[in-house]
Protein backbone atom coordinates (compact mmCIF):
# COMPACT_ATOMS: atom_id res chain seq x y z
CA UNK A 1 0.00 0.00 0.00
CA UNK A 2 1.47 3.18 -1.32
CA UNK A 3 0.80 6.44 1.44
CA UNK A 4 1.13 9.65 -0.56
CA UNK A 5 -0.09 11.48 2.91
CA UNK A 6 1.93 10.93 6.39
CA UNK A 7 1.02 8.25 8.40
CA UNK A 8 0.65 8.57 12.18
CA UNK A 9 1.89 5.49 13.84
CA UNK A 10 0.18 4.68 17.48
CA UNK A 11 2.63 2.15 19.64
CA UNK A 12 -0.08 0.92 21.68
CA UNK A 13 -1.60 -0.36 18.03
CA UNK A 14 1.39 -1.77 16.93
CA UNK A 15 1.70 -5.39 17.61
CA UNK A 16 4.60 -6.81 19.23
CA UNK A 17 7.36 -9.39 18.16
CA UNK A 18 8.88 -11.03 19.99
CA UNK A 19 13.04 -11.74 19.62
CA UNK A 20 15.75 -13.42 21.43
CA UNK A 21 13.46 -14.75 23.84
CA UNK A 22 12.55 -11.91 26.02
CA UNK A 23 13.18 -9.02 23.52
CA UNK A 24 9.74 -7.21 22.08
CA UNK A 25 10.21 -5.29 18.95
CA UNK A 26 7.23 -2.83 17.42
CA UNK A 27 8.17 -2.30 13.53
CA UNK A 28 6.81 1.37 12.69
CA UNK A 29 7.64 2.78 8.97
CA UNK A 30 8.49 0.08 6.24
CA UNK A 31 6.71 -0.16 3.05
CA UNK A 32 3.58 -1.06 4.05
CA UNK A 33 2.95 2.09 5.25
CA UNK A 34 4.62 3.78 2.19
CA UNK A 35 8.28 4.41 2.66
CA UNK A 36 10.10 3.84 -0.14
CA UNK A 37 13.85 4.46 1.91
CA UNK A 38 13.36 3.17 5.19
CA UNK A 39 12.41 1.18 8.14
CA UNK A 40 12.24 2.36 11.72
CA UNK A 41 10.93 1.12 15.48
CA UNK A 42 11.21 0.04 18.58
CA UNK A 43 13.28 -2.46 20.91
CA UNK A 44 12.57 -3.38 24.52
CA UNK A 45 14.87 -5.23 25.76
CA UNK A 46 14.64 -6.05 29.58
CA UNK A 47 17.18 -6.09 32.35
CA UNK A 48 20.05 -8.69 32.26
CA UNK A 49 19.49 -9.39 28.95
CA UNK A 50 20.87 -7.96 24.94
CA UNK A 51 20.43 -8.46 21.56
CA UNK A 52 23.02 -10.77 19.34
CA UNK A 53 26.04 -9.78 17.40
CA UNK A 54 24.50 -8.99 14.15
CA UNK A 55 25.22 -6.08 11.41
CA UNK A 56 22.80 -4.14 8.58
CA UNK A 57 23.57 -4.27 4.94
CA UNK A 58 22.68 -0.77 5.97
CA UNK A 59 23.70 2.09 7.90
CA UNK A 60 20.93 2.34 11.62
CA UNK A 61 20.55 5.06 13.65
CA UNK A 62 19.93 4.13 17.62
CA UNK A 63 17.96 6.26 19.64
CA UNK A 64 17.60 5.11 23.82
CA UNK A 65 14.01 6.13 24.62
CA UNK A 66 13.87 4.71 28.23
CA UNK A 67 16.64 3.28 30.55
CA UNK A 68 21.10 3.51 29.68
CA UNK A 69 22.30 0.96 27.05
CA UNK A 70 25.86 -0.88 26.96
CA UNK A 71 26.31 -0.69 22.99
CA UNK A 72 29.17 -2.97 21.70
CA UNK A 73 30.07 -1.52 18.29
CA UNK A 74 32.74 -3.40 16.25
CA UNK A 75 34.71 -4.33 19.17
CA UNK A 76 33.92 -1.77 21.21
CA UNK A 77 31.45 -0.66 24.51
CA UNK A 78 29.92 2.55 24.73
CA UNK A 79 27.54 3.67 27.32
CA UNK A 80 24.35 5.17 25.87
CA UNK A 81 21.94 7.06 27.66
CA UNK A 82 18.45 8.11 27.23
CA UNK A 83 18.12 10.75 25.24
CA UNK A 84 21.64 9.94 23.41
CA UNK A 85 21.63 8.60 19.92
CA UNK A 86 24.47 6.26 18.05
CA UNK A 87 24.78 6.11 14.35
CA UNK A 88 26.27 2.79 13.13
CA UNK A 89 27.79 2.07 9.30
CA UNK A 90 26.37 -0.53 7.23
CA UNK A 91 28.16 -4.12 8.19
CA UNK A 92 30.00 -3.00 11.38
CA UNK A 93 28.92 -6.08 14.18
CA UNK A 94 27.04 -4.54 17.05
CA UNK A 95 24.55 -5.44 19.57
CA UNK A 96 22.54 -3.35 22.69
CA UNK A 97 22.85 -4.92 26.11
CA UNK A 98 21.24 -3.98 28.96
CA UNK A 99 22.76 -4.75 32.14
CA UNK A 100 20.59 -2.36 34.42
CA UNK A 101 17.76 -3.26 36.45
CA UNK A 102 15.41 -1.41 34.60
CA UNK A 103 14.33 -1.84 30.93
CA UNK A 104 15.88 -0.54 27.94
CA UNK A 105 13.75 1.22 25.24
CA UNK A 106 15.34 1.60 21.94
CA UNK A 107 14.03 3.46 18.73
CA UNK A 108 15.96 2.53 15.68
CA UNK A 109 16.18 3.60 11.98
CA UNK A 110 17.74 1.54 9.05
CA UNK A 111 18.15 3.37 5.83
CA UNK A 112 16.48 0.68 3.58
CA UNK A 113 13.50 -0.13 3.24
CA UNK A 114 14.99 -3.73 2.23
CA UNK A 115 17.41 -3.88 5.77
CA UNK A 116 18.74 -7.26 6.73
CA UNK A 117 20.09 -8.69 9.80
CA UNK A 118 23.36 -11.16 9.64
CA UNK A 119 23.60 -13.03 12.77
CA UNK A 120 27.50 -12.65 13.22
CA UNK A 121 27.60 -16.58 15.13
CA UNK A 122 25.59 -18.40 13.14
CA UNK A 123 26.47 -16.40 9.50
CA UNK A 124 22.57 -16.27 8.56
CA UNK A 125 20.69 -13.31 6.56
CA UNK A 126 17.52 -12.22 6.87
CA UNK A 127 15.33 -9.38 5.79
CA UNK A 128 14.22 -7.57 8.46
CA UNK A 129 10.77 -7.72 7.98
CA UNK A 130 10.97 -11.15 6.94
CA UNK A 131 12.21 -12.29 10.10
CA UNK A 132 9.47 -9.74 12.13
CA UNK A 133 6.38 -11.93 10.22
CA UNK A 134 6.42 -13.49 13.64
CA UNK A 135 3.84 -11.19 16.03
CA UNK A 136 3.08 -11.48 19.23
Amino acid sequence: MLHKKPVIFKEKKIKSIKRFGTVITKIFVNKNSGSKSMISGTTLIPKNKSINLHYHNCEEAVFVLEGTALAEINKKKYTLKEGEVCWIPAKVPHRFINKKKNNLKIYWTYANVNATRTDVLTKKTYKILDEHKKRL
